[in-house]
């Protein structure tokens, strides 16, 4: 063993405690789970289907995954000192990807009380599609055996059905029962030019789209018959237990190999499936009726879904395995649905592009206008398309997990208890709060909204540097460097706007900007030229286009030409869903997009470097 791998703490125990089970009991439930040595307390969670959010990828730096040990608690860690008090310490507060799991732990979880439905409640415009879903439902009447003519139960659907299609396995089971001397009348579900399943009387058609984000996941479910939707369930992506970004996620895979793809695959698949039942619960709906799913995501989502290793996207020349659309069975995956239901992956552009952008061009129609529009969806990845003279240009610039309220040292999702916006007048700040009550962190626009109202204020000057001078707010600045911070709220549990808030804003909002005006760049289109610029994610939802020109983020254009658009990755898998020729258009335009790779553009670097500070008033 070398000398680095015995000072690690996790890998010492490994090494000490020989291969021994280990047991830990979680409260306050008292559940028992068991671990092998070597693992971190936040691994052994995460695979007890517990995970906690390590932005950081399990390095320390996030300060998020916090556990408390009931009686003797380790030794603080170096990174835990960092973000703990010193009660929180003396009360037995940790982070847990910093402490080796030992037998007999006691380790209590802070509930988890943050919900994502808003996301899954949100309508969705249909109204353009035409109501002609690939899955179909037909009545097919099957004549009884006779003696004189023996017809095998496959022969009787064909006959009845008029044409001969391949039989899944599911569907030839549903051929088993029947009736000598009378007619049996069944549904046959079709779809893919195959019959899917075989059943007795009527039931419901579903199909469900799916949304793979790297910090959340959403599921919309559809009756396909009648276009309506009847279901939906959103909640976080369970792999942020390995990290907020994906470049955290593939780092995983290339350190753990083949055991750390499985690990990321089959959380996903879990974390899929929860939002399938979940969905259909909402639906009162069997998931066996649900025959289709049409997937969204970024390339490396979409590559860990289905297992396939995305170790080539994080370096030089950035190649995935695939960008095609992929299409195969649920059984194969092992998807909540039913087990001949096909899945189709959506396909995309590059390896930093993918299927969630090319549904947000079906979505916005994007070029259809003919004037020169912008799409740009603001998340941990930021993808933007540009459309003009019958072009589409794309890029992808690595925004960091800010905008979502990761990296940020009281961040959260947008969720009941986040703040979602500031305000500053006359020395006094008010924060709007999710859902009415106490404040517990902010999200990405509350972020947004803090630093833009600090800047006006004059707290932050144009360097992003927090100032107590001339700011009148000068007695909620506390702290010093990194920890230096505005108090935004009051109370026994503050949430405060932190220093190095500022700078991972600051990171992001360069990265999108620095792409934006160099994908104009390359393309000759002037910023003023734009007729529409389109914000998509859930942080584009609620986010104030003011803030956005006055930070830097979007580049100087009429506010009025600036459209909130919501989740389109998901409209687009919508549409897709309940329109098949949508997928020949969503195939048509990843082929037909130009990607415009932004390390190798000289002027980028430039342009992110000049962004990084804030516009002078």
């Amino acid at each position: 063993m070398s000398n680095s791998a015995a000072e690690d703490p996790i890998e010492r125990a490994a090494a000490d405690s020989g291969h021994a089970t280990i047991h830990v009991t979680l409260l306050p439930s008292g559940r028992t789970v068991e671990s092998t040595p070597g693992r971190s307390c936040a691994e052994m969670l995460a695979a007890a289907g517990l995970p906690l959010s390590t932005d950081c990828g399990g390095i320390g730096t996030c300060g998020k995954c916090l556990v408390r040990f009931s009686g003797e608690a380790p030794e603080a860690s170096p990174a835990g000192r960092r973000f703990l008090s010193a009660q929180a310490i003396q009360d037995g507060w940790r982070l847990a990807c910093q402490h080796p799991v030992q037998d007999g732990m006691q380790i209590e979880i802070p509930s988890e009380t943050e919900q994502l439905e808003s996301k899954a409640t949100f309508e969705f415009d249909v109204a353009r599609l035409s109501l002609d879903p690939e899955i179909a439902a037909v009545t097919a009447d099957l004549a009884p055996p006779t003696r004189d003519d023996p017809l095998a139960g496959m022969d009787a659907l064909l006959t009845a059905l008029g044409e001969h299609l391949p039989i899944s396995l599911a569907a030839m089971r549903g051929l088993s029962d029947r009736p000598r001397g009378a007619v049996r009348r069944v549904q046959v579900i079709k779809g893919n030019g195959r019959v899917l399943d075989v059943r007795s009387g009527e039931g419901v058609v579903l199909g469900a789209a799916i949304d793979v984000g790297t910090t959340t996941l959403a599921v919309y479910l559809y009756d396909l018959m009648t276009g309506r939707r009847v279901g939906s369930s959103a909640g976080y992506n369970p792999q942020r237990a390995f990290g907020a970004d994906v470049i955290s996620r593939i780092g995983r895979v290339r350190k753990r190999g083949d055991e750390g793809l499985a690990e990321l695959h089959e959380t996903l698949i879990e974390g899929l499936n929860e939002r399938l039942q979940a969905a259909c619960e909402a639906a009162d709906a069997d998931p066996r009726s649900i025959y289709r799913a049409v997937v969204v995501g970024n390339p490396t989502m979409m590559h860990l879904m289905i297992g396939v290793s995305p170790v080539g996207i994080d370096h030089v020349p950035y190649v995935s395995a695939f960008l095609r659309s992929v299409q195969f069975q649920a059984s194969e995956e092992g998807l909540c649905m039913h087990p001949s239901g096909d899945v189709l992956l959506l396909p995309g552009i590059s390896s930093y592009v993918g299927s969630d952008i090319v549904a947000g061009l079906l979505a916005t129609s994007l070029g259809q206008s003919g004037e020169p529009e912008l799409l740009v969806d603001i998340g941990t990845n930021g993808e933007i398309a540009l459309a003009m003279d019958h072009r589409l240009v794309s890029c992808s610039t690595a925004a960091g997990p800010a905008f979502e309220g990761a990296a940020i040292r009281q961040g959260m999702t947008a969720v009941t208890g986040a703040i979602e916006d500031v305000s500053i007048q006359d020395g006094s700040v008010t924060a709007s709060v999710i859902g009415g009550g106490d404040a517990r962190g902010l999200c990405g626009t509350g972020l947004i909204g803090a630093i833009d109202e600090c800047q006006i204020a004059g707290c932050i000057d144009s360097t992003g540097q927090m100032v107590d001078d001339p700011c009148d707010l000068a007695d909620r600045i506390e702290g010093e460097g990194r920890d230096r911070a505005l108090v935004l709220t009051d109370g026994d549990a503050p949430v405060r706007l932190y220093q190095e808030d500022v700078r991972q804003f600051q990171l992001g909002k360069a990265a999108i900007r620095a792409g934006i005006d160099t994908l104009l760049d390359h393309s000759g289109v002037r910023a003023c030229e734009v007729a529409r610029l389109y914000v998509a994610g859930a942080f584009g939802t609620h986010l104030r286009p003011q803030r956005a020109l006055r930070t830097g983020l979007l580049p100087t254009i009429a506010e009025g030409r600036i459209r909130a658009v919501g989740n389109t990755a998901a409209q687009g898998a919508i549409f897709v869903l309940l329109d098949r020729r949508m997928q020949t258009e969503a195939e048509e335009l990843a082929q037909r997009a130009e990607y415009v790779e932004l390390s190798s553009d000289a002027g980028f670097s430039k342009r992110y470097l000049d962004h990084l500070s804030f516009p002078s008033a």
